[in-house]
């Protein structure tokens, strides 16, 4: 039986779920100093945006997308108990992308 939550209690799942996040980027790519997340609230989702340096762009994707897939997966499991769905996306750039290796 899922159990409703509380604008307030929500919002405090959504700050909990950016700092889990966080911690676990920090554990897994380098420079933790350029990692950046933050989230919009839509009717039903939450969207954390997350930007980290260029170059650990392929760290952060892993092998055929299997770590930021496994990272989603750990995201909505933690926020499912809330009732909030959560996704992750990686604002990037190809073409910007480009420019910094010139």
């Amino acid at each position: 039986m899922h159990k409703t939550t509380t604008a307030a209690e929500q919002e405090n799942a959504r700050e909990s779920a950016k700092k889990f996040l966080y911690n676990v980027l920090t554990e897994i790519l380098p420079h933790p100093e350029d990692i950046t997340i933050n989230y919009s609230i839509g009717p039903q989702t939450t969207i954390y945006k997350v930007t980290c340096n260029k170059k650990a762009l392929g760290q952060l994707i892993g092998a055929k997308g299997k770590m930021i897939t496994c990272i989603r997966t750990l995201l909505a499991a933690k926020m499912a108990r809330t009732g909030v769905r959560a996704i992750i996306e990686i604002p990037y750039s190809p073409l910007k992308a480009w420019d910094d290796f010139d």
